[in-house]
């Protein structure tokens, strides 16, 4: 049974992109005020024994979903997956296993695995990420988007850390415009 205003946030970092970086660490402090309970996922040492990068996604899907089996879900009535990077590729795999309806996304900087994510109906509020991308071509997740009329939020300018080097205030400011599409 659900309780009045119990929500959850779970954010799953990326390759080298921790919850204590600042778009995750804000997306946390941001839920947090609001009170929603946190959990922050990690993938052990699943990157380094991995002799792939399919074979590292497999064991951290096992790992992360090891992680929240105990969850129930069925008590919150805000889910919210903010994911960065290789963690949206779990999230979203984790979001079809788990077949939970009140599920939301939020996809920082998504990687060409998360395109079999992307898709309308899945609950996706916002996709998050820049045109100087190195790991998905920004052009390609535009026209994915609109196909699938997902919501895309594309900063012209920063990579795939949301950021443009040497760049602080430009930076402060883009992390400002992300934490706000929280």
């Amino acid at each position: 049974m659900k309780t009045q205003n119990k929500n959850l946030i779970i954010l799953f970092p990326g390759r080298s992109y921790s919850a204590e970086n600042p778009l995750l660490y804000y997306a946390e402090f941001k839920y947090a005020i609001k009170e929603y309970e946190i959990i922050k996922v990690d993938y052990g040492d699943c990157l380094q024994k991995a002799k792939s990068f399919d074979n590292a996604v497999e064991n951290i899907k096992k790992h992360v979903a090891g992680q929240i089996k105990s969850v129930d879900f069925s008590q919150y009535v805000d889910i919210v997956f903010i994911s960065k990077s290789l963690g949206t590729v779990v999230a979203g795999w984790l979001s079809e296993e788990l077949g939970v309806e009140n599920i939301r996304h939020i996809y920082l900087t998504p990687i060409n695995e998360t395109i079999p994510y992307i898709k309308h109906g899945k609950n996706i509020s916002v996709v998050i990420a820049g045109t100087n991308d190195r790991y998905l071509e920004s052009d390609a997740l535009k026209k994915h988007c609109e196909n699938e009329k997902v919501p895309l939020e594309l900063i012209e300018g920063v990579d795939h850390s949301l950021e443009v080097l040497g760049e602080m205030n430009m930076n402060i400011d883009i992390l400002k415009r992300v934490v706000e599409l929280y």
